[in-house]
């Protein structure tokens, strides 16, 4: 078992005991970061390009960022992108990401014009966020497909 199949099951077994009191929102970057954070993970507050909140996570050996969709004036936004990117430098066959595109449900790869691979998915928050534990969840799941994809595209 390599080290990342190894960190996404830790994080998938971890899921269910996650116990958090309040639901993460997407309604501002510090509901989100405190999250990961009482995770242990490490977390990084940024502004991407359009100025909305970006997070960079490391979580259990896993890197990923995540982008803030849905904002008013770069506050009180309703929805997340979980995000990784490769670079593959076009080594990636198309017909294998659309084979794993095809056996997963929640989240999406593509090869960009540069040859990089990514990994998306897309989560609805609302304006009342999500529980916690769902929330972990949801974290759990994403970390499995990233660990899969990566298996998939043979990413070290």
């Amino acid at each position: 078992m390599n080290l990342t199949k190894f960190f996404a099951v830790a994080a998938l077994a971890a899921t269910p005991f996650a116990a958090h009191a309040e639901n993460v929102t997407a309604k501002s970057a510090s509901s989100l970061q405190s999250f990961f954070l009482s995770e242990g993970a490490d977390v990084e507050l940024l502004t991407d390009n359009v100025g909305d909140p970006q997070l960079n996570v490391t979580h259990y050996g896993s890197e990923f960022t995540i982008f803030y969709y849905g904002c008013s004036d770069s506050t009180n936004c309703d929805s997340i992108q979980f995000y990784s990117g490769y670079a593959s430098n076009g080594g990636v066959r198309l017909k294998t990401v659309n084979e794993f595109n095809a056996e997963k449900r929640w989240v999406r790869a593509y090869v960009a014009d540069d040859g990089s691979t990514k990994l998306e998915m897309d989560v609805y928050m609302g304006d009342a966020g999500i529980s916690a534990d769902d929330f972990a969840t949801t974290v759990g799941l994403w970390s499995r497909h990233m660990s899969d994809f990566e298996a998939a595209i043979d990413f070290n």
